[in-house]
């Protein structure tokens, strides 16, 4: 008996041992397993949750349209005013809903029933968007319209989808209804569930933030997995209040690749864009009108130590600015002389808060800097002096001008004195010479007599003319049978004193390169042995200096009498002429 007793006892000893040590090898193994999946940031089998749909409240009021669009507490969401409310959707609308799943679910979305969106290239008028996310800025996972046509199935990659519907002012439909529900998440540890990076800084007059300020565990995480670095700050001040942002430091690694590293700034929501900096300089940003929240997402791929940026921002209120006893600003508030106020408590901080920095003057004791009635007088007399000076020297550079003009003046009518002095010395010692003269003047010298030469600077050969250039006679007859003959005089006496310049046919208007004398005149003209330079109406061409001082005169002479009266182209001593052009070509 005691030796059975014994023996039941040792067993139950050695079973009592072999649980213990079978618990100890379970429980090393599975602390193991969790150990590998935390380090591999699973941890879905480690702690399971039970499938809790996170408190929901609708942020619009029941008799808003949107209402039914973000009423999701039984899994399902209509488009606003779907019927039987209505019978198409109201226009002019924009409502929004976040889906937000339990951990370590995500969000497969369908539509049922009736899809009613107005039709238009690229959906621009009214559409439907899906983002994969909880924010207006996230992945596009849908954007449709159309009518009897039903949008795919949508399924989240996290535990948040972002539900966007928007109309135009005309053109309504009948809508639609769309049902989701939440599935567990597969066990995938190459994909995690991303950790959320938001800062909300909420209420504060002023405030600062920077890259700093995201937890190191998030960016230890991302890198882990090769996700990017995407956080948000959400800025919320008092209402009927604005907020002013400005970058201290701005500072990326990919400069100008707006796609893998900017800063973002929203106004009130994550729709519409107010800023988006990827360069290398970020300048202010203010809220809109009448919006008292301000969002900062910064995005980077690849998250590196060179990649910073540091802002602070200020709450604000804008007053109008009216004629009045009132102040503009409470006495809590400092004015910074822009229309805006700030608080008191701003003032001399060592931030700049104010868009022109008034709020840092007169800071750290020193006085401020009064314009006094002195320093008027010294910066009006200062300017008098100033304004005296250059009216002083404008004097004297008139009166100075003017001498010396006055002066031209006096040179130029001296010296015009002198000449005309010359001129009539000149004319008179003409006039004497003609006058000891006793032969009878021609009909042709009297044309070109010294009395047509007092009233012009030109000498023209007059009743001399003969003498001068009467030297040999060569008779030829024309071979044309003309009635003229045809002879050659050369000037050999001493060339009268003529001025510079000369007389001209009209065809030599028209002649202004060098002619020879046998093409200078018609056939029957005279030649003569130096030809006369050029002379045309764009100026006098004097090619060689044995040119200057030589005449030419072409003369016709009627060797017999004719019995028929003389008509008017029988001209004794005359200058054969062409058309209206004078008898007597001088060139000097």
């Amino acid at each position: 008996m005691v030796s059975t007793k014994c023996f039941r006892l040792l067993s139950w000893h050695f079973l009592a041992v072999a649980i213990r040590w079978a618990c100890v090898f379970i429980a090393v193994d599975v602390l193991s397993k969790c150990t590998a999946q935390i380090e591999n940031g699973d941890t879905e089998l480690v702690t399971p949750e039970p499938t809790l749909v996170p408190e929901y409240v609708n942020p619009y009021p029941i008799t808003h349209p949107c209402y039914r669009f973000a009423d999701i507490t039984n899994k399902e969401f209509f488009s606003p005013a779907y019927p039987p409310d209505a019978a198409t959707y109201p226009n002019n609308t924009n409502c929004a809903v976040v889906l937000t799943a339990p951990r370590n679910h995500v969000i497969e979305l369908d539509f049922r029933d009736e899809f009613e969106i107005e039709k238009s290239p690229d959906c621009k008028n009214d559409y439907l968007e899906v983002r994969d996310g909880q924010y207006g800025f996230n992945h596009v996972l849908l954007h449709f319209c159309g009518i009897h046509e039903f949008p795919p199935n949508v399924r989240s990659s996290n535990r948040h989808l972002w539900v966007y519907f928007k109309s135009d002012e005309n053109i309504e439909g009948r809508g639609f209804r769309a049902v989701f529900d939440f599935v567990p998440r597969a066990n995938k540890s190459n994909n995690p569930e991303t950790k959320e990076c938001k800062k909300e800084i909420s209420y504060q007059e002023e405030g600062k933030f920077s890259r700093d300020d995201i937890d190191t565990d998030i960016i230890e995480f991302d890198k882990l997995h090769d996700l990017p670095i995407d956080c948000m700050w959400v800025i919320t001040v008092r209402l009927n209040w604005r907020i002013q942002l400005q970058f201290e430091r701005f500072e990326l690694d990919s400069p100008n690749d707006c796609e893998s590293n900017f800063v973002e700034v929203f106004s009130n929501d994550t729709i519409n864009s107010k800023k988006k900096f990827c360069g290398s300089i970020a300048d202010t940003v203010l809220s809109d009108t009448s919006h008292n929240v301000l969002i900062v997402r910064f995005y980077s791929q690849h998250f590196r130590n060179k990649t910073t940026f540091a802002a602070n921002f200020t709450a604000f209120r804008e007053y109008t600015k009216e004629k009045s006893k009132t102040k503009n600003c409470a006495d809590d508030e400092f004015d910074c002389d822009d229309a805006t106020c700030i608080s008191a408590g701003l003032k001399c901080n060592g931030v700049y808060n104010c868009r022109f920095r008034w709020d840092e003057d007169n800071c750290n004791g020193s006085e401020s800097w009064a314009l006094t009635d002195d320093h008027i007088v010294i910066i009006m007399v200062i300017f008098s002096l100033i304004l005296t000076g250059m009216f002083f020297t404008f004097i004297y550079n008139c009166v100075k001008k003017l001498l010396r003009d006055h002066q031209t003046i006096q040179e130029f009518k001296r010296s015009r004195e002198q000449l005309d002095k010359d001129n009539e010395d000149d004319r008179r010692s003409s006039k004497r010479e003609n006058n000891g003269q006793n032969r009878t003047p021609s009909v042709e010298s009297t044309r070109f007599g010294p009395s047509d030469s007092v009233n012009t600077p030109c000498y023209v050969p007059g009743d001399d003319i003969l003498p001068i250039l009467i030297k040999n006679s060569h008779h030829t007859v024309p071979s044309n049978g003309s009635m003229y003959n045809q002879n050659i005089y050369t000037v050999d006496n001493d060339i009268p004193k003529m001025c510079d310049s000369a007389c001209q046919t009209r065809e030599s208007l028209f002649t202004t390169q060098e002619y020879s004398s046998g093409n200078s005149t018609p056939n029957n003209s005279i030649h003569t042995n130096s030809p006369p330079a050029p002379f045309s109406t764009f100026g006098y061409n004097r090619k060689a200096a044995d040119n200057k001082f030589k005449a030419e005169a072409k003369i016709e002479m009627h060797h017999e009498k004719s019995a028929t009266p003389m008509s008017k182209y029988d001209k004794r001593y005359s200058v054969q002429t062409t058309k209206s052009a004078p008898d007597v070509i001088v060139t000097h």
